[in-house]
C-alpha cells in the first residue's frame, strides 16, 4: 500500500468504520422504529475522529498537550461529553449558548496563549483571541440552530463537504496536518448522511454538531493562528457551511427534504469553489516562486 492510500485509509476509510459501527449500534439500526440514544450520536462521530488523529498525528505525549494540533485531540475528548450534555439540556437553548460560549473560550485560551506576547506582541494577542473564540462560537451556535430545527439530510451533507473540500483549502494553505483532520471530521461527519436519508425526521441535533463543529471549528482557529491561513478563507468556509439555512424558505419546506438538500449543496459547492481556485492559484504561484 503506497503512502497516500495508508493515508487515505487511516485518515478517513478506517475512522468511518469505526462510527458506522458505533452509530450501527446507538441508533439500533436492527429496529424499525430505531432512535438514536442520547451518547450515541456524539460519542460515535468523536471516537471516529480520535481514531483519525491517533493514526494522523499520534496521541498527545503530555498534559497539557505541547502543541496546537495535540489541544485537538484533547478539545474531541471533550466535545464528545460535551455533546451529551447538550443533547440532555435541548430544553434550555440560553444555558447551553452560554456554556457553549465560556467552553470556546477556555479551550480557545488554552491553545493560543503560546502565541501570547511572541506571535502577537503587546496588546495585539487578546483581540485575536477575543475575536477567533467570538467566531467559533457564533458559527457553531448557527450549526445548532439548524441541526436542532432543520431535516437533517441538508445539514449533514453541506458540512461533511464543507469539511472535506476544506480540507483541500488547508492543503493548498500550506498545512497538511489540519487538511488531514478536516478529511477526518468530513469522513466521520459524512456517516450521517445515509442515516438521514434513513430517517427522513431525523434532525442531526446539538450533540452531533458539538463533536464536529466543535471540533472543525477549532482546526479552523489554528489554520488561522498558527499556520496562518488568510482569515477570509476561513469566513468563506464558514458560509459555505451554513447554506442549509435557505431550507427554511417556504418554497423548500413544500418540497422533499431530497431538494432542499440538493440545492444547498449546490449553493455550497459554489461558494467553496470560490475560495478554491484563488486559494490554488496562490498554492501554485508560491510552488513556482521556489523551483517546486
Amino acid at each position: 500500500m503506497n503512502f497516500l492510500a495508508q493515508q487515505l485509509f487511516w485518515g478517513a476509510v478506517a475512522p468511518g468504520m469505526l462510527t458506522a459501527l458505533l452509530l450501527f449500534i446507538s441508533w439500533r439500526a436492527w429496529r424499525r422504529d430505531g432512535v438514536p440514544v442520547h451518547w450515541g450520536t456524539p460519542v460515535s462521530l468523536a471516537a471516529g475522529y480520535l481514531f483519525a488523529h491517533w493514526r494522523i498525528i499520534g496521541l498527545p505525549l503530555s498534559f497539557p498537550p505541547a502543541d496546537s494540533n495535540e489541544w485537538l485531540f484533547a478539545a474531541a475528548v471533550v466535545m464528545a461529553g460535551w455533546g451529551m450534555l447538550e443533547h440532555a439540556t435541548v430544553q434550555y437553548p440560553s444555558a447551553r449558548a452560554i456554556g457553549r460560549l465560556v467552553l470556546v473560550a477556555v479551550v480557545s485560551w488554552l491553545v493560543l496563549r503560546s502565541l501570547m506576547g511572541t506571535v502577537w506582541q503587546g496588546s495585539t494577542g487578546v483581540p485575536w483571541w477575543a475575536g477567533l473564540a467570538l467566531g467559533w462560537w457564533l458559527w457553531w451556535s448557527l450549526q445548532e440552530r439548524m441541526a436542532e430545527s432543520l431535516p437533517g439530510l441538508p445539514v449533514a451533507l453541506v458540512l461533511s463537504m464543507t469539511a472535506g473540500l476544506g480540507g483541500m483549502v488547508l492543503l493548498w494553505s500550506k498545512s497538511s496536518s489540519l487538511s488531514q483532520l478536516s478529511g477526518a471530521v468530513a469522513a466521520v461527519s459524512g456517516l450521517l448522511v445515509p442515516l438521514m436519508l434513513w430517517r427522513r425526521n431525523a434532525r442531526v441535533g446539538a450533540g452531533a454538531v458539538a463533536a464536529t463543529a466543535g471540533v472543525l471549528g477549532l482546526i479552523w482557529v489554528n489554520a488561522i493562528a498558527f499556520v496562518p491561513v488568510p482569515v477570509w478563507r476561513i469566513v468563506a468556509l464558514a458560509l459555505a457551511s451554513l447554506t442549509p439555512v435557505v431550507a427554511y424558505l417556504p418554497l423548500l419546506k413544500r418540497r422533499p427534504v431530497w431538494v432542499s438538500a440538493v440545492v444547498c449543496a449546490i449553493l455550497s459547492a459554489v461558494v467553496l469553489t470560490m475560495v478554491m481556485i484563488p486559494t490554488y492559484r496562490a498554492y501554485v504561484a508560491s510552488a513556482s516562486m521556489y523551483g517546486y
